[in-house]
């Protein structure tokens, strides 16, 4: 087995032991079990109801739970032993996805990567900002420092709404950190298995044609993938309006601030999506301290995209299970704001062709090098 794979498969493996060890704690009572909530809502509120607890109970939800992570350690143990073949990979990785991805899976994933991300937002704003003033001098008074003296004020004029929204964060993960990291651990195990399927495939026949399919359609499934937070960031921008949607007229300061904030985290992917078909995609801008004009590594874009990929994908299912309590009217609303159903799928495919496009031109940039080195040796 080659080393990349192999260092999946084992991260696949710790990962489901870890999730193999949290299922039989909650088993055996010695941790709250977070599918024992009411109506299947994991205890600590950061996840709807679980598809699975719902239809058969928390008893049986928490069995598949540990029966499945204990098939992804027997498995992976198996892979790293050399004693598991390309349909035993795969098989592991499809059961492990469908299992933690559809039957025992709510929203958290979704509103834990989104909260995450919109945390990071002013620190990525205000570093941006200082790269423009440094590295672009026409932006530099267009955009830079404009922005920077906007930041100042606002900060100023709005810091009570400031304090009260940081200290409602904080309360909020302090609370519910337990769950976040557990949510983090699921996708990070649903991440590392998708990739040891997709490992096992390549080199397959019919693998290497949907690849090539995919490169050939890769901008417009890129296009596509990227319109996928549009909607919610719009409507976020609402909520610093009179007719704020998703949300409540009679919001207070704080409130909206955060849903600007969320808006911010939600243009951030659409501007990376579209980066896997951009120059910036391959080769760091030059507002980037450290890393300017550097080649991108494709583990860089490959990681969080595949993660981001599966977040979406894992949701989908919950978030459109929830809209169905409702009126037609708020699922039409929730599945345009949210369009996990497509918007997940089409990353992943998205992510696909970018690491197969980068992978090629690497492959094709070694061979010219090579072939110059060989027209530059002497004649015999």
């Amino acid at each position: 087995m080659e080393r990349l794979p192999r260092a999946t498969l084992l991260g696949a493996t710790i990962a489901s032991g870890a999730v193999a060890l949290l299922g039989l704690a909650w088993m055996l009572g010695l941790w709250p079990n977070p599918y024992a909530g009411p109506a299947g809502v994991p205890l600590a509120g950061f996840a709807g109801p679980v598809l699975l607890t719902g239809l058969a109970g928390p008893d049986v939800a928490t069995t598949l739970h540990v029966v499945t992570a204990l098939t992804g350690v027997a498995a992976g143990i198996a892979g790293l032993a050399g004693a598991l073949g390309v349909r035993g990979r795969v098989g592991t990785g499809a059961l492990q996805l469908i299992v933690f991805g559809v039957l025992l899976q709510g929203t958290g994933p979704l509103a834990t990567m989104g909260y995450l991300v919109a945390l990071l937002m002013p620190l990525a704003v205000v570093v941006m900002l200082i790269q423009l003033v440094r590295r672009y001098p026409v932006a530099r008074w267009a955009i830079g420092v404009p922005g920077l003296v906007a930041l100042v004020v606002g900060v100023v004029l709005a810091r009570d709404a400031l304090t009260g929204l940081a200290t409602g964060i904080l309360g909020v993960f302090l609370s519910h950190g337990v769950t976040v990291l557990i949510t983090l651990l699921i996708l990070a195990l649903g991440t590392l298995w998708a990739m040891v399927g997709v490992q096992a495939l390549s080199g397959v026949s019919a693998m290497e044609r949907a690849t090539a399919w995919v490169v050939r359609h890769r901008r417009a499934i890129t296009i596509a993938a990227a319109t996928g937070p549009l909607p919610y960031a719009l409507a976020r921008l609402t909520w610093f309006t009179p007719w704020p949607q998703l949300g409540e007229y009679d919001m207070d300061m704080s409130t909206r601030i955060w849903g600007i904030t969320l808006s911010s985290a939600a243009w951030l992917g659409f501007f990376l999506t579209l980066g896997l078909i951009r120059s910036w995609g391959e080769v760091f801008p030059r507002w980037m301290p450290g890393l300017a004009g550097r080649r991108v590594p494709i583990t860089a874009a490959a990681v969080p995209g595949g993660l981001i990929a599966v977040t979406l994908i894992f949701s989908a299912i919950p978030m459109l299970v929830t809209a169905s309590e409702h009126s037609v009217s708020d699922q039409i609303v929730s599945a345009i704001a949210f369009p996990c159903w497509y918007w997940g799928p089409a990353l992943a495919l998205a992510v696909w062709g970018y690491v197969a496009h980068r992978l090629q031109s690497e492959r094709a940039a070694a061979l010219d090098a090579a072939d110059t080195s060989l027209d530059r040796l002497p004649a015999a």
